[in-house]
């Protein structure tokens, strides 16, 4: 498996824990990246047939709400509360009890979200005047987005029941099917455009119609996951149940926590709505890069460790649970701060290569490029976040995270208003990234007063890290300052930084003695002293 190498260097496999970890995450991981690969495809289908114009705008703002709420619903309130109280159900009380949790939960969701959907569609004017109130001096613009957003609501209702038995699966060490789940997503996208678009009168509504497949189609491939592991499925709704109450109270702090990164996104759609056309998208398809390295190697192990700390809670390990977080944060700033750099410094030929034909011009992929600077500089600390606040969550704490997120969410908006007229839609990326800044100090913060965690080990690990970075990107630089034209042609370039970059990053690495790299250092050394002993009957 190509992930499992790069992952290998977290630990040695002599610790039985630490390599499960490893290898869930390494199939989340690879799921990921075969997901971000059929996104990074969907994401060309569309700049090509729409480009960066009012019409894709209008999309990317009617698509925007749903993907809102499944962050705040699934990944970020469901997910989190309820992973932890199912795994102890399992760990405790067995699958039985496990699966008439899971039951519970389903039925009491699917009615609520039910309500949600039909009240989105009845409210879309409404909605769409929020989220993007510039679009109101435009009535054709608003029309259409109303439209789109009408077409994709039920998409929530979908893919929030999917997050919750990817759930189970996870819990259960299955990880396969969730993993895959999102590349269905992505194909029934480029079906929409390719073969429904064209034959509509307003083609942009097929896009639409692709999503809505796609969460059709990822509920309908879980389901059958779950009933094959063991946890029957049906509808019945037990509002006696004092589980299904702990899992719905964890769910509202922990929607906040867990979202504040998706709400200043929603924020920066409002604000971007009043500047020039295109901005919208340019935000859009620089976030897209950026959730590339985030969710192939963050969100893996994010994914990964919060059912494992959850387990180790549940037995009372608490040894285990401590070892888990923090190499894995380690870990995370190892392949984070490596991967911010060679975004900023290849940014323009990344976006020219990837997005520059069709309706996509030279000047959409220059201001793609700078928003994609502001985005990735928070990378690092988006990423971390991910895996403190499971801290949090797997102890049954969602109020803490809570309370840090809306003040860093509050800390954000300013930032966006302060930075929004000297530099544009690149100020509202940047903006996100101060406040996953933010965000992310202060859990570390509140994590070490309480639990006495010493910090200067990752601050050692992180610098070594970042020096090794930074000499990759000095490196690097004089092919993101080539002269070279667009498109394809930029196809060397990237080539290069991506075949150069890790390279120069990991011998660097390995020259500064990063204790990441101790694992290959210590292969290393068995291999010398292997090829160094005498052979059998040769003279000493």
């Amino acid at each position: 498996m190509a992930f499992r190498p790069l992952l290998n260097l977290l630990s040695n496999a002599s610790s039985p824990k630490q390599t499960l970890l490893l290898k869930n995450a390494s199939i989340v991981g690879v799921g990921t990246l075969l997901s971000r690969v059929a996104g990074l495809v969907r994401d060309q289908v569309t700049a090509f047939y729409f480009g960066a114009g009012p019409v894709a705008d209008a999309f990317f703002v009617a698509f925007r709400l749903p993907n809102l709420l499944r962050r705040l619903l699934a990944e970020g309130a469901l997910t989190p509360a309820f992973v932890p109280i199912f795994t102890e159900k399992l760990v405790k009380e067995g699958p039985l009890e496990a699966g008439i949790l899971f039951r519970g939960v389903f039925s009491f969701m699917a009615i609520v979200l039910a309500m949600i959907t039909v009240l989105g569609i009845i409210a879309a004017p409404f909605l769409t005047r929020l989220i993007a109130p510039g679009f109101a001096a435009d009535p054709e613009l608003f029309e259409l987005t109303v439209l789109l957003s009408r077409v994709l609501f039920p998409y929530i209702f979908l893919i929030t029941l999917t997050a919750l038995a990817m759930g189970v699966l996870n819990s259960l060490g299955r990880f396969n099917i969730p993993a895959l789940g999102p590349v269905f997503l992505n194909i029934s996208i480029i079906f929409g455009a390719v073969v429904i678009s064209p034959r509509l009168e307003t083609p942009i509504i097929g896009l639409a119609l692709g999503a809505l497949l796609g969460g059709i189609t990822q509920l309908a491939i879980q389901l059958p996951g779950v009933r094959r592991a063991g946890i029957a499925l049906g509808f019945t709704v037990n509002f006696k149940d004092p589980a299904i109450w702990r899992v719905f109270k964890l769910m509202a702090p922990t929607a906040l926590g867990a979202a504040a990164y998706q709400i200043s996104i929603f924020i920066n759609t409002q604000l971007a709505s009043f500047l020039e056309e295109g901005s919208v998208s340019y935000l859009y398809y620089a976030d897209r890069l950026t959730q590339f390295p985030l969710g192939v190697f963050s969100l893996a192990l994010a994914t990964a460790i919060l059912p494992a700390m959850a387990r180790e809670k549940a037995k009372g390990d608490i040894k285990a649970f401590w070892s888990l977080f923090q190499k894995t944060l380690k870990f995370q700033f190892f392949i984070t701060l490596p991967a911010t750099v060679g975004l900023m410094i290849m940014a323009e030929p990344l976006v020219s290569l990837l997005f520059e034909r069709g309706h996509f011009t030279s000047a959409s992929s220059l201001k793609t490029a700078q928003a994609l600077w502001g985005y990735a500089v928070g990378l690092p600390f988006l990423s971390g976040t991910a895996i403190v606040a499971r801290v949090f969550f797997s102890q049954g704490d969602t109020r803490v995270p809570a309370k840090v997120a809306a003040v860093s969410l509050a800390l954000g908006i300013l930032f966006a208003l302060l930075l929004l007229t000297p530099f544009k839609h690149v100020g509202l990326a940047l903006a996100s990234s101060l406040a996953s800044l933010v965000n992310f100090v202060a859990l570390v913060w509140i994590l070490r007063r309480r639990e006495k965690i010493p910090v200067s080990p990752f601050l050692k690990d992180a610098g070594i890290s970042l020096a090794a970075a930074l000499f990759m990107g000095l490196a690097l630089w004089p092919l993101y300052h080539s002269e070279v034209y667009g498109g394809f042609q930029r196809l060397p370039l990237v080539v290069a930084g991506l075949l150069v970059g890790p390279f120069l990053y990991f011998a660097l690495a390995f020259l500064l003695r990063s204790p990441n790299m101790d694992p290959l250092r210590e292969t290393g050394q068995k291999l010398w002293a292997k090829f160094r002993r005498p052979r059998h009957g040769a003279r000493p």
